[in-house]
């Protein structure tokens, strides 16, 4: 069972808040209201969207990739075009700023994610080094010892939140304060996130940190979440839900609200400090 909501610590302690979204649409979706409040106190948060480079032009689309364009009605460019601009004004309405990386989507990687259940399986071999390089792409805060970290918890098993949580565990070791959030939708299916939490027990435990109040930045939250017109459908499809204001206010509310006990949160996580073994 996952526990309890708890207070929040104190949001504002660290002066640096950096976001890390495998995607461009994780953050709005899963902590929109945290930033929005962040902002709203006076800091200045940035998102960093992982994967979300533009594949080359010059190269063919694997047959998963192309199929997705084809429902789409979109070329590669015009996609990331597109996304690239919904981030933009996401970013904008939430008060934070906005960065990409150099890394693809993984229905771009020289065609290694071939279906969803690849898709929403275990990273492959071959990235075994993916979370490093990200990591090192991301820079480092330590000149800032008030800095944190924001990573997906991987709640779904989509295998680009999996090396964004991998990304935080090696921000973690490092010493970085990283604090762990639900991915949305994902959490909102029945049982997701306990199912996360066990497979985690076993290796990387995590406890719930901080419960953030997000009352009064909800309406800001669902405006950076409508920024995101051509993800809309397919996103809220996911649970079953249309790509309305109202269906999505609905939707999201509602998790939001059996987490904060009738009070929309966003709840964080953070990993179970472990006792040096003795000899």
């Amino acid at each position: 069972m996952t526990e309890a909501p708890r207070p929040s610590p104190n949001l504002l302690d660290p002066t640096w808040h950096r976001f890390i979204s495998p995607h461009y649409d994780d953050i709005a979706l899963s902590c929109g209201g945290t930033v929005a409040r962040l902002a709203a106190s006076g800091a200045t948060p940035e998102i960093a969207v992982v994967f979300g480079d533009r594949p080359d032009s010059e190269a063919p689309l694997s047959p998963f990739a192309a199929a997705m364009h084809a429902g789409w009605g979109l070329t590669a460019d015009q996609v990331i075009d597109a996304r690239r601009r919904e981030e933009a004004a996401a970013a904008s309405r939430l008060g934070a700023t906005s960065v990409t990386l150099p890394f693809l989507d993984a229905i771009y990687r020289d065609g290694r994610y071939a279906s969803d259940d690849q898709l929403f399986g275990p990273p492959l071999p071959e990235e075994g080094g993916l979370a490093a390089t990200v990591t090192a792409a991301l820079g480092d805060a330590a000149a800032d010892p008030a800095a944190r970290y924001y990573a997906p918890l991987a709640v779904g098993d989509h295998v680009d939140h999996r090396h964004g949580f991998a990304v935080g565990l090696a921000l973690a070791s490092r010493g970085h304060e990283v604090w762990f959030y639900e991915d949305l939708p994902y959490a909102i299916r029945a049982g997701a996130l306990d199912r996360r939490l066990q497979h985690l027990a076993a290796t990387t435990p995590v406890k719930l940190a901080a419960t953030v109040d997000v009352g009064d930045t909800w309406e800001t939250k669902l405006r950076a979440i409508l920024a995101y017109s051509s993800q809309l459908a397919t996103v809220f499809g996911y649970v079953g839900a249309a790509g309305t204001l109202s269906d999505i206010d609905r939707t999201m509310r509602r998790y939001a609200e059996q987490r904060g006990d009738a009070r929309p949160v966003e709840c964080f996580w953070r990993l179970v400090e472990r006792s040096p073994s003795r000899r």
